[in-house]
This record gives C-alpha cells, sequence and structure tokens, in this order.
C-alpha cells in the first residue's frame, strides 16, 4: 500500500507542477524573448512520476518595433498551453482518485481485523 500512496502523491506532484509551469509560460506571453518551460514526465525508477522541467530552445516571432527594428517575442503558444493545463488537471484528479482508492482499501483491510 506504501508504494502506491507514493505514486499516488508524486502523480498529484507531477499535476501540480506542470500546472505551475503552464501557468508562468501563459503569465509571460507579452514578454520580449521568453522561452517557455516544458514538463517532461516519466515513470521513476521505483514507481511514481519523475518531473523534468526544461527549458525551449525555439526561438519566438519576430515583431516590429516603432523604429522598424525587430525584436523577438516570447515562443509560449496560448493553445499549448491550454492542452497543458488540461493535462495537468487529468493528471491531478487521476492520482487524487487512486490516492482515494488506495486509502478505501486500507480501511477495508482494517475493518477485517476489528
Amino acid at each position: 500500500m506504501i508504494s502506491a500512496i507514493n505514486s499516488a502523491q508524486s502523480g498529484i506532484s507531477a499535476g501540480l507542477k506542470r500546472q505551475e509551469v503552464s501557468a508562468n509560460n501563459v503569465a509571460n506571453i507579452s514578454t520580449e524573448g521568453f522561452k517557455k518551460d516544458t514538463v517532461v514526465q516519466n515513470e521513476g525508477s521505483t514507481g511514481g512520476v519523475v518531473v523534468q522541467i526544461e527549458k525551449s530552445t525555439i526561438p519566438g516571432p519576430q515583431l516590429p518595433e516603432a523604429d522598424g527594428s525587430l525584436i523577438e517575442g516570447s515562443n509560449v503558444d496560448l493553445a499549448e498551453e491550454a492542452v497543458n493545463q488540461s493535462i495537468a488537471a487529468t493528471t491531478f484528479g487521476a492520482s487524487l482518485a487512486a490516492l482515494e482508492a488506495t486509502q478505501q482499501a486500507e480501511k477495508s483491510i482494517i475493518d477485517l481485523f476489528v
């Protein structure tokens, strides 16, 4: 049961981290030269989810200035961030459901002995 709890907790943390990264990206959508962060989730060696944050190297669009020069805009894509926020909510919800199921199973086992 402990490994199931740890896996669920790592999933909850991964969902929260994905939401945090996406919120930061959206907050900087109008910041000149801002490079978005991306979240990579992998299975940990002992189960659960391992989260890595990577900085994008993709350049932003070239935007004209009033004097005719060009500046690099943010490379954040709002549609992509909407998908990331949906994935974060789903990850969080599924992990929370797994944690609740584990808690119910533990309660059932304890009830057998009481």
